[in-house]
């Protein structure tokens, strides 16, 4: 094989090129900070982070679930507190008024007071969190109580608005829970109780105040603690499941990282090696391509 002077510099420019090529991919590499540029580089590398990475986004997007559920959550816990103290003064207001001592003044007084706290107790029942109503069930737009007084005070309706459907958000691959409690298994029985205790008071039967609303107080504080404590248990699930969501983003931050990310040490090892392969190149290229007759000839 005839070896030409154009053979020569055909071949060294392409060995150069290739050098040049190479030189510009570990760079690359280095200025990412990864291993895995393109698919090419590792197939089953790259399918491993996809798929890892849809992973991840889903981790955090239930942990942004949990992270909604435990405000909620605590919002009606909340609530259910302030429920709880107004029911309590309802029924010290209810012992004050069973003892048939007390004038008629004094009874309308209670009666004023009981008014009052009924009105707090649909302000709670309208509590909003987020842009949201707690205790309207799935209708979390519209407030879920509409009180409507007559202008004597003498008539009062309140009206539930609301669902009586849950709100469910989704912890997990095909895990869901329940965040809030419908006004209507709460809130319904309360107003009954502080409405019809308002117009015992104002009429002055003492003895069903004693007989009946008394203990129909004592009812409601009780089932208003037993939906309390469920909400107490399950936003403790979700604390638990947030931690171990926020974990399990851990583990997958920690893969991604071991399968794309280059060993820096390593990486600048191979370029210096690649940088030093290429200048020899250019160096024997130089010394390969000597001056030709053609030079001379002048």
């Amino acid at each position: 094989m005839r070896i030409t002077n154009k053979l020569l510099v055909t071949n060294s420019l392409s060995s150069l090129n290739r050098g040049l090529e190479q030189l510009e991919y570990l760079s690359g590499r280095l200025a990412a900070g990864k291993k895995i540029l393109v698919p090419s580089d590792d197939h089953i590398g790259t399918g491993n982070v996809l798929r890892m990475h849809r992973g991840l986004e889903e981790t955090r997007q239930y942990v942004g679930n949990t992270d909604y559920g435990i405000g909620m959550l605590t919002a009606t816990d909340g609530a259910l507190t302030d429920l709880t103290e107004i029911l309590q003064r309802a029924r010290e207001l209810a012992v004050y008024g069973a003892n048939g001592t007390l004038p008629e003044d004094s009874l309308h007084a209670l009666a004023k007071e009981v008014d009052e706290l009924l009105d707090h107790a649909v302000q709670v029942a309208n509590s909003h969190y987020a842009g949201s109503y707690i205790f309207g069930g799935q209708e979390t737009t519209t407030r879920p109580y509409a009180i409507d007084k007559s202008d004597d005070g003498d008539s009062i309706k309140i009206e539930y608005q609301g669902s009586s459907m849950a709100i469910n958000v989704e912890v997990g691959p095909g895990s869901e829970l329940d965040i809030n409690v419908p006004g209507s298994l709460v809130f319904d029985k309360a107003f009954e109780v502080l409405i019809t205790l308002g117009e015992l008071l104002t009429i002055g039967d003492t003895d069903q105040i004693s007989s009946g609303s008394i203990a129909e107080l004592d009812e409601s504080i009780s089932q208003v603690l037993r939906f309390q404590a469920e909400v107490g248990a399950k936003s403790k699930r979700l604390e638990i499941t947030k931690n171990r969501l926020e974990g399990l983003d851990l583990n997958l931050q920690t893969l991604i990282s071991k399968t794309e990310d280059i060993d820096v040490a390593e990486a600048i090892m191979q370029f210096k090696m690649q940088e030093n392969a290429y200048r020899l190149a250019l160096d024997t290229t130089a010394r390969i391509i000597q001056p030709t007759l053609m030079d001379f000839l002048r």
